[in-house]
């Protein structure tokens, strides 16, 4: 973790209610596959001066995750604090607590179609070559990793991450954030495996296309279809 460039998603909170926010926003980062299983968090002196928090305000939001089985502690060699290497699997368990329904689908399919139809418009627009090169790359290993669900769920939110970061938006950025992390939490379960994965709808061709072709118009419309197949997964098991 330490060599991620992680930090650059994190920004001082205000003082009330400090340690549930940066809880919520590590928590977050995580969801979003920024951080993954097996990833070193710094000293909590450190990520305080991060968050612009006190040491002790830092250590209860760590505290919360800990309790939520999403981090641990460990000692002697590489002694530290670090993302429970199956965290994935804790999230379901939590996600399970309170399932999504119909509606919370619903919701989510139409923030995801503002949001992140908009960066995909926006990056159509103002991609470098640069930035395509590496969107190109994203979308090959994402593809190629269809068949193991994590491996493809960090990819996934990688890729959405990058379409966001190509926007140029900060604020899109940080609400894609928090859509990839509620995305985790809703495919927890795998619904449909490698076949839903590997339908043409779920698969970044056409959206990758379009914003290489600098179609912003098309490009929204291609991650419109993309949110909806994914919305679709779903709503045969939900209430």
């Amino acid at each position: 973790m330490d060599d991620k460039g992680w930090a650059q998603h994190i920004a001082p909170v205000r003082s009330a209610g400090a340690a549930e926010a940066v809880a919520r926003r590590l928590n977050e980062l995580i969801g979003a596959r920024i951080l993954v299983g097996g990833d070193r968090f710094p000293p909590e002196k450190a990520l305080a001066e991060m968050f612009g928090v006190a040491v002790m305000t830092m250590r209860h939001a760590m505290a919360v995750l800990r309790e939520d089985g999403l981090i641990e502690t460990r000692r002697g060699h590489r002694a530290g604090t670090y993302v429970v290497p199956e965290v994935l699997t804790r999230i379901r368990e939590l996600t399970a607590l309170h399932p999504y329904t119909q509606a919370d689908i619903e919701e989510l399919t139409a923030w995801r179609i503002a949001v992140s139809g908009e960066a995909s418009a926006r990056a159509a627009r103002r991609a470098s070559e640069a930035g395509l090169a590496r969107l190109r790359e994203l979308e090959t290993a994402t593809d190629e990793a269809v068949a193991d669900a994590e491996a493809y769920r960090t990819l996934d939110a990688g890729l959405h991450l990058h379409i966001a970061e190509l926007s140029g938006s900060r604020r899109l950025m940080e609400a894609e954030q928090g859509i990839q992390d509620e995305l985790t939490r809703l495919l927890a379960e795998d619904p449909g495996g490698v076949e839903a994965r590997s339908t043409p709808d779920q698969l970044h061709r056409a959206l990758v296309g379009a914003i290489e072709r600098s179609d912003p118009v098309r490009a929204r419309e291609q991650f419109t279809v993309h949110a909806e197949a994914t919305a679709d997964l779903f709503l045969p098991f939900v209430q």
